[in-house]
């Protein structure tokens, strides 16, 4: 093996280096014989210094680690839209949070939903509108703690082409179905309603993932999938628009609660008990009650209530799929 000759100001500066590697520096340029001694010594100190450091950069987030400080708070946001669209969606309601407890709310959010899980167990929020079945994730393994969530219902609708022969769910057996995301509320409620019919995913139908519930039933309008699943309602906005054909829905899955906002298990109490009165009582013509009544509107979740354990026990089977597919991942 050759040895390239290296001095050991190239390695490691006086500057650079302590105290002691300094003195021991000035003695070794004084003895030739001990330049090579300091040189390994020297090396094996930066290599394990930057293991170390690597280390440090690589060691998880604690379940519970709140990442902001006192005067700062995140916000995760379920990422349902575009990081830009759920910024603009979301921001009149952050400004709402901002003014209920008088600290500065930055809006967080993840590529995809199987990140935004994992950022929430490792503590990275500590508010978060988030779907049903991962609140109930994150309360039974985590210990966030749920502050309220909209009243409507959230189903899906299956959907096919308003000219297809389907008549029945049993009909689309073999056949391709368009889901968003296979981590998303309607498509595992899409699971649950195609197995009680003896149709398995992967199985006698084929699954196909898209995109976007929009983009779910754009695969229907143009051929690509014979039936796709949706939030509920979505395909008769699609409808209205005439931009995508026409659709007409085949079934409706069972209906589940609806969005909901959690907490970190260090987020104050008396901050939740605050936030929790604002949700649910919001004044008139004020920030919070335009911020509420805009979301409405663009979700079809109704007002903010309190979510009773009744409404989180019947999660369970949802939850049970959820945790499920998260270890196949």
């Amino acid at each position: 093996m050759l040895f390239r000759s290296v001095t050991i100001s190239s390695v490691v500066s006086p500057a650079d280096a302590s105290p002691l590697v300094a003195r021991l520096m000035a003695f070794a340029n004084g003895h030739p014989a001990y330049k090579v001694l300091l040189l390994l010594s020297t090396l094996f100190f930066f290599f394990t210094s930057n293991a170390r450091a690597e280390q440090d950069q690589a060691r998880p987030f604690s379940s519970n680690q709140k990442t902001s400080n006192a005067d700062t708070l995140y916000f995760g946001v379920l990422p349902y839209l575009s990081t830009t669209a759920l910024i603009k969606t979301w921001r009149p309601f952050a400004d709402f949070i901002e003014k209920t407890l008088h600290k500065k709310v930055i809006i967080k959010t993840a590529p995809d939903f199987q990140t935004f899980i994992q950022r929430t167990a490792e503590g990275r929020y500590d508010l978060l509108m988030t779907a049903p079945h991962f609140a109930a994730l994150a309360v039974k393994t985590h210990g966030y703690q749920i502050i309220a969530g909209h009243s409507n219902a959230l189903t899906g609708d299956i959907v096919v082409a308003k000219n297809a022969a389907f008549q029945s769910i049993s009909d689309l057996r073999d056949k391709i179905f368009a889901t968003p995301d296979p981590l998303a509320a309607v498509s595992i409620l899409a699971e649950l309603t195609l197995k009680q019919y003896g149709i398995i995913p992967g199985n006698n139908i084929h699954i196909k993932t898209t995109t976007s519930h929009n983009a779910a039933l754009v695969d229907v309008t143009e051929g690509r999938a014979a039936a796709a699943i949706a939030v509920g309602g979505l395909y008769r906005r699609l409808n209205a628009s005439n931009r995508f054909g026409q659709l007409r829905k085949l079934a409706t899955t069972e209906k589940i609660p609806h969005v909901m906002y959690i907490a970190n298990p260090s987020f104050l109490e008396d901050d939740i008990r605050t936030l929790r009165k604002a949700l649910l009582n919001p004044i008139p013509g004020t920030l919070g009650d335009k911020a509420i009544n805009l979301l409405k509107k663009q979700f079809n979740g109704g007002t903010i209530s309190i979510v009773s354990p009744q409404k989180l026990q019947s999660l369970a089977p949802i939850l049970s799929l959820l945790e499920k597919k998260i270890k196949q991942e």
